[in-house]
């Protein structure tokens, strides 16, 4: 409970032997809004229903199958950030949480794997400011944390690389605090005309030549007999 008011977690797996509200109620009751999937290792329907309402976002047997687990894991994530798709649509970017890809107008952005994870992090929380003390956490977790002067380096090399696609900052830098994604940035580049181009001109005559038989139109039109779905 400690470490969850501390620090920032995407999701908990919360393992039981069996159906178990207290540990939930506890987090729902100290306003800890983190998202919670609970893996039960036997259970019945009434139990999951209970867990449910008490505020798990999800709840499986430990007989499910590892990959259904992180898809799960990965859903439950995407949907506490706000995003509804597997991928992550910002402006002219867009973020592929499966490949593992990020492309600016239809171009992949070369990142690292360290970048990208760090970009989506950004991505994920695109209304936050987060700490370079979050970041580190959330990118090496479980590992030797280096140095928090590495995720100035990684920002500015991914500044770098999404610069080269016009789009000057794409990061926010809060002094002291952090870093947030510069949504705006991302947005569609616009052409302003000039104000002789904006009135209205009258179309030219068009000649109307009758259509000859025989002519097939292009399409998806279903062929004679074949029913449409």
């Amino acid at each position: 409970m400690e470490t969850l008011r501390r620090t920032h977690y995407d999701i908990v797996v919360l393992q039981q032997a069996a159906s178990d509200t207290r540990i939930i109620r506890q987090l729902r009751k100290g306003k800890i809004a983190v998202p919670v999937i609970v893996v039960r290792k036997i259970g019945s329907a009434e139990g999951e229903v209970e867990l449910l309402s008490a505020g798990a976002d999800d709840c499986v047997g430990e007989e499910t199958d590892h990959r259904v687990l992180l898809a799960r894991l990965r859903a439950v994530a995407r949907r506490a950030g706000g995003h509804d798709s597997p991928t992550l649509q910002v402006g002219r970017m867009s973020v592929g949480i499966d490949r593992r890809e990020v492309h600016i107008d239809g171009a992949v952005v070369p990142l690292t794997r360290k970048e990208y994870d760090l970009l989506v992090l950004l991505v994920m929380r695109k209304n936050q400011v987060l700490s370079k003390e979050v970041l580190l956490d959330s990118l090496y977790s479980g590992e030797d944390e280096p140095f928090g002067k590495v995720i100035d380096v990684m920002i500015c090399k991914i500044r770098k690389k999404i610069r080269a696609f016009g789009i000057n900052e794409p990061f926010t830098t809060q002094w002291g605090i952090g870093y947030r994604l510069n949504e705006p940035a991302f947005s569609p580049v616009t052409i302003v005309l000039p104000q002789e181009e904006l009135h209205v001109r009258t179309p030219a005559r068009e000649n109307c030549l009758p259509v000859t038989g025989g002519i097939h139109m292009l399409g998806s039109m279903a062929s004679p007999g074949r029913a449409q779905s």
